[in-house]
């Protein structure tokens, strides 16, 4: 236990250290980017601090965003590295007039379409042909009912199936012609912190061999409700700019569904 303590203390002191040697820490990210010191390369953490000696790096398909000591967001997509010198450029041209509600808007909407981008290209993402849309996979679920939407342009007989991951039972085998479908977990056939996996089919019988699931599952009331008061100790945040993108970034961080809006 001791040696544990020694341990976090030396992190903390670290991370200290490094703060007051650093003007920003990075807030958001998707895809791999990387920090360059010297020769080593290691990936970005969330809330981590660059230091003035690193270079953040940036490859193909990744985005980041940084926070300065004034909270102040900026986000960055474009492939490269970038020093100290070259981070204080790109605020120095963001200038304190163009912080506004736009500006957050913009910000918002990078950090929602980068995600869902990785999601779709990415290992976490499950891909059931082109039809599926939402929910996305691995979504946890804090309200008492889910919307499934698919395509079904032109309204064919199509299966609604939930699996149980455990035993693979069926509770929901729902022949629809419609491409949307609101579950509800009054109906007691699904369980809360439980894992299901859902798709759509266009046969009564099990998929095809291959066919890949999309998971979801309804949170508990204990960790909701922990979600929910870290969501109000941002909400009393003095600028609802800045609150909004830290409510956006606790979201995609525990893959809460649905989204929130604004």
């Amino acid at each position: 236990m001791k040696k544990t303590f020694t341990i976090l203390i030396a992190v903390l002191t670290t991370i200290s250290i490094l703060a007051q040697d650093s003007e920003y820490k990075v807030f958001y990210f998707s895809g791999d980017p990387k920090i360059v010191d010297g020769r080593n390369e290691t990936s970005l953490l969330r809330d981590s601090y660059i230091s003035s000696k690193s270079v953040l790096k940036i490859p193909q398909n990744a985005y980041v965003v940084l926070m300065n000591k004034k909270d102040i967001p900026i986000g960055i997509k474009d492939p490269g590295q970038y020093s100290i010198n070259d981070l204080n450029k790109l605020y120095s041209e963001l200038g304190q007039t163009n912080i506004t509600a736009e500006f957050f808007d913009y910000i918002s909407k990078n950090i929602l379409e980068e995600k869902d981008r990785v999601r779709r290209s990415g290992g976490v993402y499950r891909a059931v042909g082109d039809i599926v849309k939402d929910p996305f996979d691995e979504a946890v679920v804090i309200s008492e009912e889910i919307k499934f939407e698919w395509r079904n342009p032109n309204q064919r007989p199509l299966y609604l199936k939930i699996y149980d991951i455990e035993t693979w039972e069926q509770p929901y085998n729902i022949r629809i012609t419609d491409s949307v479908y609101l579950l509800k977990l009054s109906d007691s056939k699904l369980q809360k912190n439980k894992k299901y996996a859902w798709t759509v089919y266009n046969g009564q019988d099990h998929p095809m061999q291959g066919t890949i699931l999309r998971v979801f599952e309804f949170a508990d009331e204990k960790w909701k409700n922990q979600f929910i008061s870290s969501i109000r100790e941002i909400e009393k945040g003095e600028n609802p700019e800045i609150n909004k993108i830290k409510i956006i970034r606790e979201y995609m961080e525990y893959n809460i569904y649905p989204l929130p809006e604004f």
